[in-house]
């Protein structure tokens, strides 16, 4: 469990951003690009978020290190803490002094909880209603497909879908992919993007186009 008043001095934190709902509840230990956006009924703690990735109505991110450009769709639930396995128990009312249960058995957390943060890459796509695990990571340019369980890490540029995730197929070929990781369009600054945005209008990518686009740059 989480303290409120993290959460009511993110309240007053973002306040006057206009990239952050009102309506959202963003503790004050996030880490938020300017430039990303959190929507109504968003849950998020202990998280970072990079440049223009958003997250959509009614999701909940805990633990979670979301990169740029990621898209988050709603009712997503990503970077869940678990609960001990080993232990006569799973329930946390015999565990931890603040807990799900609302009642205090204990004086101290006598174990941590599992708080496995999530790794996002860049330009990650999360479909609605999906759950994706503590401890997973998700790799640049991946997808996931609505209604997935994702347990298990996903490769870059793979698309991934239901329960647990399995990989469908991966956007572009192997070449492509090789040569978009070594790129890290992601990384370079806003304007170098806005200049050369016609090279993302294409509908499908080959080496060639790759090359042609680093020359660009050169």
């Amino acid at each position: 469990m989480f303290p409120i008043a993290h959460f009511i001095k993110g309240i007053f934190k973002n306040l006057f951003n206009p990239k952050i709902s009102v309506l959202s509840l963003v503790s004050a230990n996030n880490i938020i690009d300017p430039r990303a956006v959190i929507y109504r009924m968003v849950k998020m703690k202990s998280s970072t978020i990079g440049r223009y990735s958003y997250v959509a109505n009614n999701s909940d991110v805990e633990c979670a290190d979301i990169g740029q450009f990621c898209s988050i769709s709603d009712h997503c639930r990503i970077g869940m803490s678990g609960h001990t396995l080993s232990q006569l128990s799973t329930c946390p009312l015999f565990t931890q002094k603040i807990n799900g249960c609302q009642a205090q058995w204990v004086d101290q957390d006598l174990y941590a909880a599992e708080e496995k943060r999530v790794v996002l890459g860049n330009d990650v796509w999360v479909g609605s209603h999906v759950l994706i695990n503590g401890g997973v990571i998700v790799g640049h340019g991946a997808v996931i497909g609505a209604g997935a369980v994702v347990m298990k890490d996903v490769p870059p540029f793979a698309i991934v879908g239901g329960v647990p995730a399995k990989i469908i197929r991966y956007r572009f070929s192997p070449e492509v992919i090789d040569k978009l990781l070594r790129l890290k369009w992601w990384d370079f600054d806003d304007n170098v993007l806005k200049n050369h945005i016609n090279f993302f209008h294409r509908k499908s990518l080959s080496e060639t186009d790759i090359e042609d686009f680093i020359k660009e740059l050169n």
